[in-house]
């Protein structure tokens, strides 16, 4: 996991930007086209399952797929999207990461 060194131009209309954010991944990939997805911890089968083929066929399509690292649909849109074509982005909060993040391979 690395510190982002520079503002995310799709973020700065946020009311406050995040004073430190860090990414899984390859960090060139946020000059791509891109999605975010972003679900339940708890998705149903039927929802993993969409988000497994959207993810799947958007990198195909050469478009990024960025997400939190969550567990879950998170994980799940990651996993679909392999690790070529996804990238984590992680805000600290109380100062420490979520601790159920997944870790991307890659």
């Amino acid at each position: 996991m690395s510190i982002v060194q520079d503002k995310i131009p799709e973020l700065s209309s946020m009311k406050s930007y995040p004073k430190q954010l860090f990414y899984d991944g390859e960090i060139e990939l946020l000059k791509k086209v891109k999605i975010s997805i972003v679900g339940s911890r708890k998705p149903t089968k039927y929802s993993r399952l969409c988000i497994q083929k959207l993810s799947s066929s958007l990198a195909k399509y050469g478009v990024c797929i960025v997400s939190g690292g969550a567990m879950g649909i998170d994980a799940t849109a990651h996993a679909g999207a392999g690790s070529a074509c996804t990238i984590a982005v992680l805000v600290i909060s109380n100062n420490k990461l979520n601790s159920t993040r997944i870790k991307l391979t890659g």
